[in-house]
């Protein structure tokens, strides 16, 4: 055969061979793309890092791609303080996680305005048929919803010692002056009415929250912060005068402005039987089991905050959180969907309930009162399911800025460094500073 023909027959065989090769790796890589579908991936953020609510997310997040096997729930625990800032950060730059923790209310309306939140109205009436109502007010704006509770209830009572009003014959009183009169009476005896550390200033600011609530009826505050209202109706300057009241009546303890709650000074004195009532929040007990003697822990009880003659609010209201942590989702997720169905059917889920129960967490879903054992977060979970409205702390519905200087105020009222109708001026002005800033 001619050399040319060889020639030409062995570039065809190695053409053929290159060709045949090529084909086999197309076929190879067509067929890994065939076997290996790509994941979806979620983002979540919260801030559990150290309490074994962690672990309950944790476990429905895994309960969650254990029945989307294409799908990647990634959950990152963050400091509380350092995700603060890392939301905001985020939120700014349009990357947010596709779940984000937060505690609703003011900073959450904040998103929710710059339009960066999903709205879930439809997910949140179809999760009311299990959950208390009132559990995802600080979510709802306007009639609208965008974020469903996953911590436990969380509200702020009169917290007494029983042995103290069994010994001078007192029943926890129901209306505002049967509460003086109580007063009056553990005075008498030497003891401290109402135990206050109030430096931290929170603590004080139940009382002017709760007296408000009782005073006037529950859309006032919600009016006031949309401007349908105002922080200088007579309610709020008569809340200012009934807790001036109390310190004239010289009902708290020496000081208690400059007492720190967080080291237990205002504990300590129930704890010692100087003082006899405390309002403070559902946290108390677990304290009180970790600080107090056992004889003086199975003393403790509690009652809701009195009613108040000819006001408007309803006595079955109360201040808290009925949720206390929240999950919302982004606006700018690209698996909206998901997201939602995570919120529905996974998050305070049957499975969900029981573990935070097993951990003495008080989910607010219905029914939840039969399956806790202490009597007293017995009373406090019927409460909240058979409360008309839960007025989530102002510190927190705030804007941050109002929120610090509603505390700032209360604090110079306990003083007596300013007048009810300057406090109710104080707050209104900041919240019109606040309005024409924006």
């Amino acid at each position: 055969m001619h050399k040319n023909g060889v020639k030409t027959i062995v570039v065809m065989m190695v053409l053929l061979l290159v060709s045949t090769a090529a084909f086999a790796q197309g076929n190879d890589e067509s067929s890994n793309a065939q076997g290996k579908t790509e994941k979806v991936e979620l983002v979540l953020w919260d801030v559990q890092t150290s309490t074994t609510l962690r672990d309950i997310v944790d476990a429905a997040a895994q309960r969650f791609m254990d029945d989307h096997p294409d799908v990647s729930l990634d959950v990152v625990h963050i400091q509380n303080d350092a995700y603060k800032t890392k939301l905001k950060v985020a939120m700014g730059a349009g990357t947010p996680p596709d779940i984000f923790h937060n505690w609703g209310g003011g900073v959450l309306k904040t998103y929710v305005d710059a339009d960066n939140v999903y709205e879930i109205t439809d997910t949140v009436e179809t999760l009311k048929e299990k959950g208390m109502s009132a559990s995802f007010d600080p979510v709802t704006f306007d009639g609208k919803s965008y974020g469903v509770p996953y911590g436990g209830l969380s509200g702020v009572f009169f917290w007494y010692r029983q042995d103290i009003f069994d010994k001078y014959n007192i029943e926890p009183p129901k209306t505002w002056d049967e509460l003086i009169e109580v007063g009056e009476i553990l005075k008498s005896h030497g003891i401290v009415p109402l135990s206050l550390a109030n430096k931290t200033k929170w603590t004080g600011s139940f009382y002017y929250m709760y007296l408000a609530d009782r005073l006037g009826d529950t859309s006032m505050f919600a009016d006031a912060y949309s401007g349908k209202g105002s922080f200088e109706t007579p309610e709020y300057v008569k809340a200012g005068e009934l807790l001036t009241d109390l310190v004239r009546r010289d009902f708290f303890p020496k000081g208690f402005n400059g007492m720190d709650y967080d080291t237990g000074q205002s504990r300590t004195l129930l704890y010692t039987g100087k003082a006899g009532m405390q309002l403070m929040g559902a946290w108390l007990l677990g304290a009180a089991k970790k600080e107090a003697p056992e004889e003086v822990y199975s003393e403790l009880n509690v009652f809701q905050f009195p009613a108040i003659e000819g006001g408007k609010g309803d006595p079955s209201n109360l201040v808290g959180s009925p949720g206390q942590n929240y999950f919302s989702i982004s606006k700018v997720t690209k698996n909206k969907e998901l997201a939602e169905e995570f919120l529905r059917d996974y998050v305070m889920d049957d499975i969900w309930v029981a573990e935070a129960t097993e951990q003495g967490y008080i989910s607010p879903v219905k029914g939840i009162a039969n399956e806790v054992e202490d009597p007293i977060l017995q009373n406090v979970a019927r409460w909240f399911e058979n409360a008309e409205h839960v007025q989530l702390y102002y510190d927190q519905y705030l804007p941050p800025e109002i929120g610090e200087l509603h505390k700032d105020v209360v604090q110079s009222l306990f003083g007596l460094d300013m007048t009810p109708a300057e406090a109710a001026e104080a707050h209104q002005k900041a919240l019109d500073q606040y309005m024409a800033d924006r």
